[in-house]
């Protein structure tokens, strides 16, 4: 099976154009926060930007400016802004400084020390949405997690520990392990796991040896090879033993910038509460 992300998002989308619709007065903006992005960063803002217009949300570009922590505790406190995205990296600020000073409830990425801590006592106002998207595509699609070994391949904090901790909470109960570039028997490891997850980053690096027969094969990889979009998972090989997997494109990536707009609808959400 194919898990599609397209069709995920699409069902998010639809929740957020129907309570968009049920609402009167304008909406907040959306504030992308940022210091010279890089190329890959402007083609994320742009498709953020664009399916903003398909909302109705106005998206804002923000520079950084010359104190940007100053500049975030102004975004903080205007009600006419129900979201921020901090562009990483900030080459021209200090990044820490930056999300320390970051409302938590208007930090849709789930980057504060206060989201990602609160993960752990079901406290947290967002997750890292990558890590979220993670978990929606396996719910949306009925894949139990409750009891079945996961092997989750990265420990990024937007992606592997997030992650980590969002499947071990009480009532989802999975079972997992961590592995990274230290790790030994990375293969043994995803062998035995009902359910691998890979966060790495390299190209075709999940081969069709490591996964057993049966499982589930979620792909977070982002890579370029010769101009081309591709990720961890040698999709080809592996989509031919795997229970489900998720392809690249059209997998995680989708579902993550779609949970960003559920974010910033239940910032808005909270505000007017």
């Amino acid at each position: 099976m194919i898990l599609d992300g397209k069709i995920v998002s699409k069902s998010i989308y639809d929740e957020i154009k129907e309570k968009i619709g049920n609402r009167t007065g304008e909406l907040p903006s959306l504030v992308l926060f940022c210091d010279e992005p890089d190329p890959s960063n402007k083609t994320y803002m742009k498709s953020i930007r664009k399916q903003g217009e398909k909302l109705g949300i106005e998206v804002i570009v923000r520079d950084s400016g010359s104190n940007p922590v100053e500049e975030i505790s102004e975004l903080n406190k205007d009600k006419s802004v129900a979201g921020i995205m901090v562009m990483h990296p900030l080459k021209n600020a200090n990044e820490k400084a930056v999300l320390a000073a970051l409302d938590p409830g208007k930090d849709l990425e789930g980057r504060t020390v206060s989201n990602l801590g609160g993960i752990i006592n079901d406290e947290e106002f967002f997750a890292p949405p990558t890590a979220e998207a993670v978990m929606e595509i396996l719910d949306y699609y009925g894949i139990e997690v409750k009891g079945r070994d996961i092997t989750i391949v990265g420990r990024s904090n937007t992606v592997g520990k997030p992650l980590a901790l969002l499947l071990l909470k009480k009532g989802v109960d999975g079972t997992v392990t961590v592995c990274h570039s230290r790790s030994r028997d990375i293969s043994e490891k995803t062998f035995n796991a009902d359910i691998v997850v890979s966060a790495v980053g390299i190209a075709k690096f999940i081969e069709r040896e490591m996964i057993r027969p049966g499982a589930v094969v979620i792909d977070v990889g982002i890579n370029f090879v010769d101009g081309k979009l591709v990720g961890d998972v040698d999709f080809d090989e592996v989509s031919q033993i795997a229970a489900a997997i998720t392809p690249v494109p059209g997998g995680v990536g989708s579902v993550t910038t779609a949970l960003l707009f559920r974010h910033y609808y239940r910032s808005i959400e909270r505000m007017e509460s």
